[in-house]
């Protein structure tokens, strides 16, 4: 049994911090992208591609419970599991966390998206197998233009 019910959140002015400068943290935030989102990334460092996403602000510092009391969503995108947990950790119980390290422990997962101005499809496994999703994504994105034509 799935206990898990899937939505599509609007963002616009809704705080949004990564913890973490890696490329899954970077993925993360490639993701928010054009959503209105505020996203603040905190890492001692970023990598590359991260440094030239405009639309972020970076703390360049450790993670201390201060950087998330005002997050709506959370992402623990460290190389550090127990980092990732002290992140849950810090979490209040009404604030949304993603633990890229251990799915079951997340309150949210990121879904596979295909968007365009006309429609967006997810495509999820429940944080459980992410390179399948990702792998529907790619099939579904090379027959969708042709299904709404």
């Amino acid at each position: 049994m799935c206990n898990l019910y899937p939505l599509v959140c609007n963002l616009q002015g809704k705080r949004v911090v990564i913890i973490g400068g890696g490329k899954i943290a970077y993925r993360k935030a490639c993701g928010l992208q054009d959503t209105g989102a505020i996203v603040t990334v905190v890492s001692p460092d970023i990598c590359e591609e991260m440094r030239k996403l405009s639309y972020i602000t970076w703390k360049q510092k450790t993670f201390t419970d201060e950087d998330i009391k005002d997050a709506h969503l959370i992402y623990a995108a460290t190389n550090h599991h127990d980092v990732n947990m002290m992140v849950k950790q810090a979490a209040h119980d009404f604030q949304w966390v993603n633990i890229v390290s251990d799915g079951t422990q997340s309150s949210f997962h990121t879904p596979a998206v295909i968007r365009n101005n006309e429609y967006i499809v997810s495509i999820s496994t429940s944080g459980k197998h992410p390179a399948f999703a990702k792998r529907i994504k790619q099939e579904l994105t090379d027959v969708l233009p042709q299904l709404i034509k």
